[in-house]
């Protein structure tokens, strides 16, 4: 009998340009390559030690995220943040939301039910234990993927995957002095209320109710999001006034 062909380990392993892709993801949302940096296709070919054709793929890949901005025969440069790029993310976050989680109300399983409510109880705890914002993000994130990924909708499960990678690369405009002045544990209480109102409406089968606070939830943190925006725009320009963007080293 001929047995199944198996791919090898090379086959399986990702190619340069996704391995180059992932790991300036990284930085890029970690603002180790802080927005606006340029990221030139020759200083990036030496650092992973590769020919420029990967490191354009990786690039076009970047691009297609939304997380860089390719210029003809110059490179690629990593987004900056501003006012009317932050409210596409979060209007794009809510109204998909919303929708996702009417879905799941007609999909989850009872079981699936059982499994968001004990997550419910993980994100309140952490609301409860930390003031520390991207610690609530990560785990609210963690629910509303376990959402999206049981509502039976791929498409929507990817592209909110997309948004979540955004607003983690917007959330380091948060500082610790912000976090102190604004009562960021206060923010997460009230997320975790919405959060246990969204999970119950879905588990109940309310569809309509479930769109509503989904949206409002987002709005939350999109409005906490604005005024940390507002005050690191502010210091940015206080401390770099005409800055020009900088080559990422």
């Amino acid at each position: 009998m001929e047995m199944a062909a198996t791919k090898t380990d090379d086959e399986q392993a990702p190619t340069q340009d996704r391995v180059i892709a992932r790991l300036l993801t990284d930085d890029i949302v970690e603002w180790r390559i802080p927005p606006g940096s340029w990221l030139r296709e020759r200083e990036i070919a030496a650092r992973f030690g590769v020919s420029h054709a990967p490191v354009r793929e990786a690039f076009r890949h970047l691009a297609s995220i939304g997380l860089v901005k390719v210029v003809p025969w110059r490179g690629a440069y990593a987004i900056d943040v501003d006012d009317h790029g932050a409210d596409e993310i979060y209007e794009l976050w809510k109204a998909l939301f919303g929708v996702v989680c009417r879905l799941a109300c007609t999909a989850m399983s009872d079981r699936d039910g059982r499994e968001l409510m004990h997550r419910l109880i993980e994100y309140k705890d952490v609301t409860e234990r930390t003031t520390n914002s991207a610690e609530h993000l990560r785990v609210s994130n963690r629910i509303g993927r376990f959402i999206a990924k049981r509502s039976n909708a791929p498409m929507a499960l990817e592209l909110l995957d997309r948004l979540a990678l955004l607003a983690r690369w917007q959330h380091n405009v948060y500082t610790d002095e912000f976090v102190a002045t604004h009562g960021e544990g206060e923010v997460g209480r009230r997320s975790a209320v919405l959060y246990e109102q969204l999970c119950r409406h879905i588990v109940a089968r309310e569809p309509d109710d479930a769109d509503r606070v989904a949206r409002d939830l987002i709005a939350t943190s999109q409005q906490n999001f604005a005024e940390a925006l507002a005050e690191y725009k502010a210091r940015r320009t206080k401390a770099k006034p005409g800055r020009r963007r900088a080559r990422a080293s």
